[in-house]
């Protein structure tokens, strides 16, 4: 679609959402890892408007930090007081400039609206040449929305709200979805009129449709092919709803046109930021949140979390969560491992089970195949970390680091304490304290000799049945 340079959009989001019993602003209740008014925002900015207004209201500060980090071209207008949707958009009137030919409006908590319903609606606006046009569906359960009253014409009269629908007016089934494109100038001066003769004495938008109608202006309602698109969120069990839609949404456009196999798509939860090549496969309880990208060959699960993580092809995770991380090509990773932001992996990497890596480089062909933690370390290629070993990065006060270098054999249950650094090709002894550098291709020892005592066992056992006889008779 080509830039919309005149159309101003507005997204209404100062509601507080009494009924998701919350303290945070009911858009930014999250759908999958991202919070709803993100799918708006998303889908408005396709349009490719002059500008789009954000009403804040309930909890701005923290709406407006969110739009600051994530959508700063969006630009916020504080609604202090909440006195209805023709009030909210009033809001932006102080900006109104001559040159605005449509002002946009949409609400924040309808995520499952498409950029393509949005263009036809504008496309109808400029065609018709109306005063405003209207997004709205037809559902046998209209309950809890407003109703477009049309004549016998099949034109629009008036919408009322629930609350204020006669029992008449409530069988309509042709709802309106709150979206509407209207021309700026007429809208600005029909806001100017706004009373709130309603059971919420609250200015609403609604209101001066029937009063454009009367005065001759055109009105027309686009009717949405999916219903699903004008759903909104009131409540945490409609929160619930829409997450499941932009599930199956997101999981259906991938496997249908990016090449992705999902052995069950009902629990592969993937965000919408998510980037996966072809011939991947996901496998179950698996979530892949962030700006996570997923390279061709991958199977990712079961049980797997990714969060902004970069993974190369082929490479196998299974059971494991990783955060901030990237991996190269033919990696195998888990099952039970957790890998932490800052590590960076060449190709051909194992961290097998129960390890946990962090802020730590591991060069190709390199393993640390169990029981283990490595932190803020350098590890060459074709190193290998025996089971239960740990570099002790953390001394109370802060981090410190250890090298590894090439070809090095790091035995068993061996501590690593930093600053250290062990040279290529050289091995550890299992059960050793390494708290001095090892020079390349050097033999490290660090424990204590062994001594073995005679019957030693015998007389420790005789001592301890001895002490426990004593504390029985006392």
């Amino acid at each position: 679609m080509k830039d919309c340079k005149n159309l101003i959009i507005v997204i209404l989001a100062a509601g507080k959402g009494k009924r998701m019993l919350s303290h945070t602003p009911k858009v930014l209740h999250k759908i999958l890892d991202k919070p709803m008014i993100h799918y708006v925002l998303k889908e408005a900015y396709k349009l490719n408007p002059s500008r789009i207004y954000v009403v804040t209201g309930f909890g701005h500060e923290e709406l407006e930090n969110y739009l600051s980090t994530n959508y700063p071209m969006a630009i916020p207008v504080f609604q202090e007081e909440q006195l209805g949707t023709g009030h909210a958009v009033n809001m932006v009137k102080k900006y109104y400039a001559k040159d605005w030919d449509e002002v946009m409006v949409l609400p924040g908590d309808s995520p499952l609206i498409k950029s393509k319903t949005l263009e036809n609606l504008y496309a109808s606006q400029q065609s018709r040449d109306n005063s405003c046009s209207l997004v709205s569906s037809v559902t046998g359960n209209p309950a809890g929305y407003g109703r477009i009253v049309k004549n016998a014409k099949d034109e629009v009269v008036k919408i009322v709200e629930e609350r204020d629908a006669c029992e008449e007016e409530k069988k309509i089934c042709e709802i309106n979805s709150s979206i509407y494109c209207f021309r700026a100038s007429v809208l600005f001066d029909y806001l100017k009129r706004l009373k709130t003769n309603n059971s919420q004495n609250e200015f609403y938008l609604t209101d001066i449709i029937e009063e454009m109608i009367k005065e001759g202006h055109r009105v027309s309602a686009f009717k949405a092919e999916d219903i699903l698109e004008v759903f909104g969120v009131n409540d945490r069990l409609a929160l619930s709803r829409v997450s499941k839609i932009m599930q199956k949404r997101i999981n259906e456009e991938l496997m249908m046109f990016s090449g992705v196999s999902m052995t069950d798509p009902d629990s592969a939860y993937i965000g919408d930021d998510v980037v996966i090549s072809n011939d991947v496969t996901i496998h179950p309880n698996t979530f892949i949140f962030g700006k996570s990208i997923i390279e061709s060959g991958c199977i990712i699960g079961p049980s797997v979390q990714l969060n902004d993580c970069h993974i190369g092809k082929n490479t196998i995770i299974n059971s494991a969560v990783l955060t901030e991380a990237k991996l190269g090509e033919n990696n195998n990773i888990g099952p039970f491992t957790y890998v932490r932001p800052g590590t960076t992996t060449d190709d051909k990497v194992k961290i097998g089970g129960f390890c946990e890596v962090k802020k730590t480089k591991v060069g190709k062909n390199s393993k640390i195949p169990h029981l283990t933690y490595i932190g803020d370390t350098d590890i060459g290629q074709n190193v290998n970390i025996g089971a239960s070993s740990v570099t002790c990065n953390y001394n109370g006060y802060r981090k410190n680091k250890t090298v590894i270098g090439n070809n090095v054999f790091i035995g068993s249950d061996t501590m690593m304490v930093p600053p250290v650094e062990i040279g290529d090709g050289a091995i550890v002894a299992a059960g050793s304290v390494i708290t001095e550098n090892v020079p390349q291709d050097s033999l490290a020892i660090a424990r204590g000799k062994q001594v073995n005592i005679d019957n030693g066992a015998v007389r420790f056992r005789a001592k301890k049945e001895k002490e426990k006889n004593e504390g029985a008779v006392k």
